[in-house]
């Protein structure tokens, strides 16, 4: 589901700008936060006050081409940038494999008018960025992409379907005759749904390399920890649940 949307848009004077827009609502959502709503902090049960709308999961974020690029001009270029611990304007916590598996990492950034509950923050060229310490700017590559028209008209009153946009960036893909290129950081941003024949067939390939690295009694001896190591090295190198390498390992396209 989408939760945050970046596109690019044009002022009242014609001029590019990038937008961030949410979700109006958080129902019961504990991984998606939006700004200057309280909350009740277990165990101290007192009020509090966000001061950022954010997510856990840049997949839940939709971001156009064109709005990527521009963000990047912004991430990329240091004297754009105002690096903080507190106070940012936007935070990207990257993407890395955690203790408890694949972690798809944090976004969050600050609406221009939290008191009065707008949702909006815009960022136009020549404006500078408060970011906290630590942005990965290629967390980038791992939010949803999608046609910049279709994400601007994204309404955002409840968490939208990300199912259209990926249908539609995909299908575009295929339509000028290009395919998802077959190596694990292309398949890593590729979602399970899109993944081609080749790229399953790769990790099938380094699955069965694997496990022929060890021999019968070794299996016998010591298959259940084996298959958890193999299926971990994978889902670290592809960027996979381990039920989505399930999906993979045991159909057939």
């Amino acid at each position: 589901m989408i939760y945050i949307k970046i596109y690019l848009d044009r002022d009242e004077n014609g001029e590019d700008i990038l937008v961030f827009d949410s979700v109006k609502n958080e129902d019961d959502h504990s991984y998606f936060r939006i700004a200057g709503i309280k909350h009740k902090t277990f165990p101290m049960e007192y009020d509090h006050f966000e001061t950022m709308t954010s997510v856990i999961g840049v997949e839940q974020v939709a971001i156009s081409p064109e709005a990527k690029a521009f963000f990047l001009t912004f991430l990329t270029d240091e004297n754009a940038l105002n690096k903080v611990w507190y106070g940012a304007d936007i935070t990207i916590k990257g993407c890395h494999w955690g203790q408890y598996g694949w972690n798809s990492g944090v976004f969050a950034f600050r609406p221009s008018d939290i008191q009065s509950g707008n949702t909006v923050r815009i960022l136009r060229c020549g404006d500078t960025l408060a970011v906290k310490h630590g942005v990965s700017p290629h967390v980038l590559d791992y939010m949803t992409p999608g046609d910049n028209e279709m994400i601007k008209a994204l309404a955002l009153i409840r968490p939208a379907d990300e199912a259209p946009l990926l249908d539609a960036y995909y299908g575009a893909m295929h339509a000028r005759g290009e395919t998802p290129a077959c190596d694990a950081d292309t398949i890593g941003k590729t979602p399970l749904r899109y993944m081609t024949k080749a790229q399953k067939d790769l990790i099938r390939r380094d699955y069965r390399a694997m496990v022929n690295r060890y021999d019968s009694q070794e299996w016998h001896d010591h298959g259940d920890f084996l298959q958890d190591q193999i299926e971990w090295k994978l889902a670290e190198t592809y960027l996979k649940f381990h039920n989505e390498l399930d999906i993979i390992l045991h159909t057939q396209d």
